[in-house]
């Protein structure tokens, strides 16, 4: 009997739903749906039965969460007292597209978690196609992939080829950056006539396009600058005058530390997604889940 199952249908419990039981776990409903099948041939009785309320469990169901609380909690006690003696490493490969809340629950994990222990961390901020290689042949555990909503129906099926599993971690409009002392960070709204006269800086995904035969994004301004590192590109708003840049909402105190201002943008919208990806049979570590978590709470609201 798994330990990692008698969570998930603690979890299930809780949520009333296999669909939001495996959101909150990150892991794929098919494959939540067959660990419970296949604990229930294990143990002989049927867990859950479904309702007008949800999921519910069975009256032998109840009975058998009980001593599986109990157990899983024992088994947590016991992981607490052996850490104390010997802590964990932690190993994890993960990449991700150029986003600052990633970022920065990326570098909480590490605060929280990474002192007196073992590292074998590798953070890949890549392109989504790279990223897709990456995860189908087990380069990469997991990877939170970028694309515009309009890719969705080519890119998806894209995924289920390679036999991935995904999870949204959020759905955002591209808003805009710039330094504090631009001549437009006053404007409550940017309209695309505010912006046409300043430097766009660009940082470009074309090879996600160019795979899947879509067309790229190529309203730009006339004067830009486009870059392949995510590493610049503050530098570049901060120091050079009159720059801006579409990006995914970015933290407070990414933008003080940066003296930056996050405007809203009046013009079409630009709809992205940001999506986990990871292998149907995939299981998350220890140290991936704790991640998982802080990646969750990092989310733009």
């Amino acid at each position: 009997m798994n330990l990692n199952v008698l969570r998930y249908i603690i979890e299930v419990e809780r949520s009333r739903s296999i669909t939001g039981a495996a959101k909150q776990l990150f892991i794929s409903q098919p494959n939540l749906s067959r660990d419970i099948r296949e604990l229930e041939e294990e143990i002989g009785f049927t867990v859950f039965t479904r309702s007008s309320r949800g999921v519910i469990p069975t009256e032998k169901g109840r009975e058998f969460l009980v001593l599986a609380k109990k157990a899983v909690k024992q088994y947590q006690a016991l992981e607490n007292y052996c850490s104390r003696e010997e802590k964990d490493n932690i190993s994890l490969h993960i990449c991700v597209p150029r986003a600052s809340y990633i970022t920065c629950a990326f570098t909480a994990f590490l605060k929280k978690y990474a002192k007196g222990r073992q590292l074998s961390v590798n953070y890949n901020e890549t392109g989504t196609l790279d990223a897709i290689c990456q995860v189908s042949d087990r380069t990469a555990s997991l990877a939170v992939i970028r694309y515009p909503d309009r890719y969705e129906k080519t890119l998806l099926p894209l995924l289920r080829l390679r036999e991935l599993s995904y999870e949204t971690i959020c759905k955002f409009e591209l808003t805009v950056i710039m330094s504090d002392r631009h001549p437009l960070a006053k404007a409550s709204v940017l309209t695309p006539d505010l912006l046409s006269q300043a430097i766009e800086v660009v940082c470009d995904d074309t090879a996600l396009s160019t795979y899947l035969h879509e067309a790229p994004d190529t309203e730009h301004n006339e004067n830009s600058i486009h870059i392949h590192e995510r590493g610049s590109q503050f530098d570049i708003l901060t120091g050079v005058p009159g720059t801006f840049m579409f990006v995914s909402p970015v933290p407070d105190s990414v933008l003080s530390g940066y003296h930056l201002v996050q405007k809203k943008y009046q013009g079409s919208p630009k709809k992205m997604t940001d999506l986990l990806i990871y292998p149907e049979d995939y299981r998350p570590s220890r140290a991936e889940s704790l991640f998982l978590e802080m990646l969750k709470e990092a989310v733009p609201k």
